[in-house]
């Protein structure tokens, strides 16, 4: 219990990365945006960084998406920021970052440092024009999991962090080349359903979807590393199933009643929040990687 408080507290008071308030960049960016878009863009922009420290970029292609707070309301809205096309993740910022509206149409263009790749943003404006409950869709071409898509079996139960997104419902949709059709947008969001926030395209790379950025970014983390495991097992075994470890029905039952999703990060007292926690860890390390200075404005 001790060790618990100790943790709360470091997690409370000192281990938040984030935009200085008193640093001039980010004071025209509020003034600019307001408090909640630009610490919405601040979060976004790490999330790029974050992207491309694990390797889920693809040079300036692929996108993470967030819908801008209250943008329901207005004329034209909702709203939502997206990186500009021709920029890799690596040089994303947050005052970057366009802002368009469901159909792709942009409403600002940020520091005006490159176009909206249009077809690109069907993915994303699909799960957003249906998921009310999803603000965040974060997509890419990751190796193993873009591979682990192009077989029949797709994601096998083979690690804790497949279970625990199983027993989540990880949804796929067929394969129909490029995303870039805007009538495979519904199909899309029918695929992904009214509860699953993830969805591996076929032939093509995974989706996931959260209500924050945090729940988005470790559903991703998620799938990446069971993809990562699974192709490693299967390279280990020459595509042999039958030299798998795989967990028969009634172990799979208990063990993903043991990983709820849903009560991660929460202990007897329900004190802290898992995926907050992981990200705080990891913008923390892409703050000293490229400089908080360089992000968050």
């Amino acid at each position: 219990m001790a060790s618990n408080n100790r943790i709360q507290t470091l997690a409370a008071h000192v281990l938040q990365p984030g935009p200085s308030k008193s640093s001039g960049a980010s004071e025209m960016g509020r003034q600019r945006y307001g408090d909640a878009e630009w610490e919405l863009r601040c979060k976004l922009a790490m999330a790029y960084r974050v992207s491309n420290h694990y390797g889920w970029d693809q040079l300036v292609f692929n996108h993470i998406t967030a819908k801008v707070p209250g943008s329901e309301k207005l004329k034209g809205g909702p709203h939502f920021l997206i990186n500009p096309f021709g920029l890799r993740f690596d040089e994303i910022t947050a005052s970057c970052l366009l802002k368009v509206d469901i159909d792709g149409n942009v409403v600002d263009s940020g520091t005006n440092m490159g176009p909206l790749l249009k077809q690109g943003f069907v993915v994303h404006s699909s799960v957003h024009a249906v998921r009310k409950d999803c603000h965040v869709v974060w997509h890419n071409h990751h190796f193993d999991t873009t591979a682990c898509s192009i077989t029949k079996f797709g994601l096998l139960p083979l690690s804790q962090e497949a279970i625990v997104l199983l027993r989540q419902d990880v949804k796929y949709h067929p394969f129909e080349g490029s995303a870039t059709d805007l009538g495979e947008r519904e199909r899309i969001a029918k695929s992904l359903g009214p509860t699953s926030k993830v969805l591996i395209l076929l032939n093509h790379g995974p989706v996931t979807a959260g209500a924050t950025v945090e729940e988005a970014f470790l559903y991703m983390y998620l799938v990446t590393l069971a993809s990562t495991w699974q192709a490693r097992a299967l390279a280990a075994v020459g595509g042999d199933l039958s030299k798998m470890n795989i967990p028969d029905d009634e172990l799979l039952k208990a063990a993903s009643e043991r990983l709820k999703f849903e009560d991660l990060g929460k202990d007897s007292s329900a004190t802290y929040n898992e995926a907050e926690a992981a990200w705080n860890g990891i913008a923390r390390l892409m703050e000293s990687k490229f400089g908080a200075e360089n992000i968050y404005c």
